[in-house]
């Protein structure tokens, strides 16, 4: 039997990075996988992918509109809603060169944009779901957060300020789960640098590390992580299998937060 046979998963960022291999790790253990993006997918690629019985819908997550016609649409494909996974995120660098973050520099264009994705974009997938879940089974809800939650960045301030709203919201969520009585579970991931689209973009230079520069080096394993590295720790949190774990956020970061601060 699989870790998720028989649950409904949401998943947000689905067309690529982690959470695109969220969706076929979740599949392959069971699945029926809702998966979502700003960018858009073939169906038959998606199916290929994902499994038949699986569906992929467009959607802005900082629509708020939007998040409501999605939980419905899911929730009538696979008849309830189980699992959410908010890995919808932007880090303010699209390639080439991006835009300056460093706090006397940055702009409150930048701050926004990349404030009302990863923050209120993590904060419309929860209010969305909650109800779902509360009526139903009960369920889990898994954030991505990230190393810059805990890290002073200055290349990447926004990116780390919205990424600590995503743990301490992440908190939040799961103590008042709990304290209510529902069985809804709410974690949170924080991966270090992983080799994707947003770190390592296919035109453009690659994301600068802790120490400033590209590359690995300040990674104590010395390498980037792989998505499906993050992902099955996401399986792991979204199964029964955790299912007396909640308001934790699990450090998936090559040994990062392992380093003396001074």
């Amino acid at each position: 039997m699989a870790r998720l046979d028989g649950k409904v998963a949401l998943i947000t960022g689905a067309a690529s990075g982690i959470g695109r291999a969220a969706a076929r790790l979740f599949a392959v253990e069971g699945a029926i996988v809702v998966g979502t993006d700003i960018q858009f997918i073939d169906d038959d690629v998606w199916r290929d992918d994902c499994g038949t019985e699986s569906l992929f819908v467009h959607q802005d997550v900082t629509d708020e509109a939007q998040w409501t016609a999605v939980v419905a649409r899911a929730a009538a494909h696979g008849g309830g809603l189980d699992i959410l996974l908010n890995c919808a995120g932007i880090n303010g660098a699209a390639g080439g060169d991006p835009p300056p973050q460093e706090p006397d520099v940055i702009g409150l264009d930048i701050w926004r944009q990349v404030n009302r994705v990863n923050a209120e974009g993590t904060l419309l997938g929860c209010r969305a779901a909650i109800p779902l879940l509360r009526e139903g089974r009960g369920g889990a809800i898994v954030n991505i957060s990230s190393i810059a939650a805990q890290k002073g960045w200055p290349v990447r301030t926004a990116y780390g300020a919205s990424k600590a709203v995503v743990l301490q919201y992440t908190r939040t969520v799961a103590r008042h789960c709990a304290e209510s009585g529902w069985n809804i579970r709410c974690n949170a991931v924080l991966p270090g640098p992983i080799d994707t689209p947003m770190i390592n973009p296919p035109k453009g230079k690659p994301l600068a590390g802790g120490d400033g520069r590209a590359g690995a080096d300040h990674v104590p394993m010395k390498r980037y992580g792989d998505a499906m590295e993050v992902a099955r720790p996401m399986l792991f949190l979204a199964s029964d299998e955790a299912r007396y774990i909640t308001g934790v956020g699990l450090n998936v970061d090559g040994g990062i937060a392992a380093l003396t601060v001074d």
